[in-house]
């Protein structure tokens, strides 16, 4: 008979969960790591001087990453809705996108060591550290370019790239940590009662971004926090 009250209980805890649609508080910890992902992503190393357990209103949708100070020791979050905000956070960033190499040749003075192709690359193709050379360029390339071949190994490339171009970040594919369609676990965490069902992803998103998730069981829509690969947390 107990065993029935906790299982009647636990299920109507879960249809209560996910007809709940408040997300919880954002920790500093957080948006550090959101940091950190988005300047890696750039080739850029970072230590955000943020205290991990500072908390921030929720956020419907992903947090804003800006660089208003055309440097990134400084990077701008922000958050539109349900309640608008921004915090200012220093990076303590080490640009690998803005090195500049002094060649002894004067002519190479102010250019700048970067990666480019050996030869063409096809679209949806998978970057191989043998399709990497470094080279010199003007320092008049913008912003975007990569001296760390380490970043680019592995990477799907979204459009044909010619032999000798600069490999820049809008030529990547996005790395999202949860896929459109893909199959994953919604969890559900109330007061020490934990509740799991199967479902599947209704949207990309990236590690703690929160998207909709059907419900394989009830077939309901909700909106879950992506806390790993394949695990998504829903929480009121």
């Amino acid at each position: 008979m107990l065993k029935l009250k906790i299982v009647i209980i636990k299920s109507f805890l879960f249809l209560l969960i996910l007809n709940t649609s408040q997300a919880l508080a954002i920790s500093g910890k957080e948006i550090k790591d959101l940091i950190k992902e988005h300047l890696t992503i750039l080739g850029i190393t970072s230590n955000p001087l943020i205290r991990e357990s500072r908390q921030f209103k929720d956020c419907n949708h992903k947090l804003n990453i800006e660089n208003p100070y055309n440097s990134f020791r400084t990077v701008i979050v922000s958050c539109k809705t349900p309640l608008k905000w921004q915090v200012s956070i220093r990076t303590n960033a080490e640009s690998k996108l803005q090195t500049k190499s002094k060649s002894k040749n004067s002519e190479n003075f102010k250019n700048i060591k970067l990666i480019t192709l050996k030869h063409n690359l096809k679209k949806g193709e998978l970057i191989q550290e043998s399709d990497l050379k470094f080279d010199y360029r003007n320092n008049s390339v913008g912003n975007g370019y990569f001296i760390d071949k380490n970043i680019l190994i592995g990477r799907e490339i979204n459009q044909n790239l010619s032999r000798g171009q600069i490999i820049k970040v809008r030529h990547l594919k996005e790395r999202f940590t949860v896929v459109e369609g893909q199959a994953i676990i919604i969890y559900a965490d109330l007061n020490g009662i934990n509740v799991k069902m199967e479902g599947n992803a209704l949207q990309n998103g990236h590690l703690n971004e929160w998207i909709k998730v059907r419900n394989n069981s009830s077939g309901k829509v909700v909106e879950g926090k992506i806390i790993n690969e394949k695990k998504i947390l829903i929480n009121f």
